[in-house]
C-alpha cells in the first residue's frame, strides 16, 4: 500500500517545476457563521484568506448560513441524523472528495482534521486559534500527540499561540507556521475628528474583563461628562449570568454609556473609526487579538492588558495595564483622556503598525507560499 508521503512525493515529481494554481477546502468549525451579520473572529479570519488569496479555487464548508460573505465559494457542511461526529464525518470526507482539493484546512478541531489526514491523500492542515491545552494524563498525551502527528502542518495566529503549543507539545514534529489575523486596512478611514467615546468591543464573557472595565468607568466618566462609553458585546448568551452583571453594571453608569449587542462588522468598524479609546482588558492569554487590530486600523488610542498575542500586535503602540483590575484601567483612561498629544501618538502609531505588519496582502501572500511549499514537500509522518 503507498502510504502518504509517497503519493504526495509522487505528485511533487510530476508537478516538479510547473506553477499550479491550487485548490484548497477550509473546513470551518461548528457553530461559526460565514456571513456579514454574525461573523465570529474565525469567521473574519477565514473569509480575509480565502478572498484575497491568488488560488481562487478555495472552498469554504460551515454551518449553513442564509447569506454567505459575497465572492467566495461556500459549500454547507453535511448534517447527519443523529448529528454525531461519527455519522456526519464520511459525509463530510465524501463532499471534500468531490471537491478534489489539493491542500485542506481545518480550523481549530483537530479531530476533524485527525480523521481526514487518515483517508486524505492530500495535505491536511489545522489552522488554531484559540487557547492550546496540553495533555491531560498518559493517554491523552498519546493520543492526542498522534492526531497531530498526521497533520501536515499547523498554523497558529500569533506566535504566542506557537509558543504554547512548543511548550506543550514538543514531542510533535509536524511544521509549524504563524499566519497572524489580518485586515484590509485601506478599507479602514479613521476620521480626522472624532467623538470623546471609550470603546469595549468583544464577548460578553467573564474572561474579557467586561466587568472590570465597567467598574473603571463608573470612577471615571463622573469626572469628564464630555466623555462617553460605548460597549459593542456580541456572544452574549455564552455567559447568560455574566452578561446580565456586565449590563446592571453598564446601565449604572446612565446617559454616559450605551450597551449594543450582536452588531455586524460594519457597524463595529464605524464606532472604531470615529471613538478615541479603546479598551482591551482581556484577563486570559489572548490567542491574537483581533479587536485591538481592528483598533489599530481605526486609528484608536489603545489601552490593553497585553496577554498571550496582544503584545504582537500592539507592540509598543498601546499604553499596557500593569494589572487587569478597575484601579488599573480608570487610570490608563484618566492618562489618556487628559493627555491629547499621547492620545494621539499612540493613535498614530498603532494605526501605522498595523498597516505595515498585518495589512491582508502581505499575510495571504506569506500563507499562500506556505501552501505551495507545502504541496511540493509536505513531510507528514506516515499513518
Amino acid at each position: 500500500m503507498i502510504g502518504r508521503q509517497t503519493c504526495y512525493s509522487v505528485c511533487s515529481f510530476l508537478h516538479a517545476g510547473l506553477p499550479k494554481m491550487l485548490n484548497i477546502v477550509v473546513v470551518n468549525p461548528r457553530a461559526m457563521h460565514f456571513c456579514e451579520s454574525r461573523a465570529t473572529s474565525i469567521d473574519l479570519c477565514v473569509r480575509d484568506l480565502v478572498h484575497y488569496s491568488r488560488f481562487k479555487a478555495t472552498t469554504v464548508i460551515g454551518d449553513a448560513v442564509d447569506r454567505p460573505f459575497a465572492g467566495i465559494s461556500f459549500r454547507p457542511r453535511p448534517v447527519a441524523r443523529p448529528d454525531t461526529f461519527v455519522l456526519r464525518s464520511p459525509k463530510l470526507l465524501r463532499l471534500i472528495r468531490a471537491l478534489k482539493p489539493d491542500v485542506v484546512c481545518v480550523q481549530e478541531h483537530l479531530r476533524t482534521a485527525s480523521y481526514l489526514a487518515r483517508r486524505l491523500a492530500v495535505p491536511v492542515v489545522l489552522q488554531k486559534h484559540n487557547t492550546i491545552h496540553g495533555p491531560k494524563g498518559s493517554f491523552d498525551r498519546l493520543k492526542t500527540a498522534a492526531d497531530y502527528q498526521r497533520l501536515a502542518a499547523l498554523l497558529f495566529v500569533s506566535e504566542a499561540l506557537r509558543s504554547d503549543f512548543e511548550r506543550s507539545w514538543p514531542q510533535v514534529r509536524s511544521r509549524l507556521q504563524v499566519v497572524t489575523n489580518s485586515l484590509d486596512t485601506s478599507l479602514w478611514s479613521p476620521a480626522k475628528t472624532r467623538s470623546n467615546t471609550i470603546l469595549v468591543v468583544g464577548r460578553a464573557t467573564p474572561e474579557k474583563g467586561i466587568k472590570q472595565a465597567a467598574l473603571a468607568l463608573a470612577e471615571v466618566l463622573p469626572r469628564h461628562p464630555d466623555w462617553n462609553a460605548h460597549f459593542i458585546l456580541n456572544e452574549v448568551h455564552a455567559a447568560a449570568d455574566y452578561f446580565a452583571e456586565a449590563q446592571t453594571l453598564i446601565g449604572h453608569l446612565g446617559s454616559q454609556a450605551s450597551l449594543s449587542v450582536q452588531r455586524p462588522l460594519s457597524e463595529v468598524k464605524a464606532a472604531m473609526e470615529t471613538g478615541a479609546i479603546l479598551v482591551v482588558p482581556s484577563i486570559f492569554k489572548e490567542p491574537f487579538g483581533r479587536v485591538a487590530l481592528e483598533a489599530h486600523a481605526a486609528g484608536l488610542a489603545v489601552i490593553s492588558s497585553g496577554t498571550g498575542g496582544l503584545r504582537q500586535v500592539s507592540g509598543d503602540t498601546a499604553l499596557y495595564l500593569p494589572a487587569v483590575d478597575a484601579r488599573s484601567i480608570a487610570a490608563a483612561l484618566e492618562q489618556l483622556i487628559s493627555n491629547d498629544a499621547q492620545r494621539d501618538e499612540l493613535a498614530a502609531k498603532g494605526r501605522a503598525r498595523a498597516v505595515a505588519l498585518f495589512d491582508v496582502r502581505n499575510v495571504v501572500a506569506r500563507c499562500d507560499d506556505f501552501y505551495e511549499t507545502l504541496v511540493a514537500s509536505p513531510r507528514v509522518a506516515e499513518a
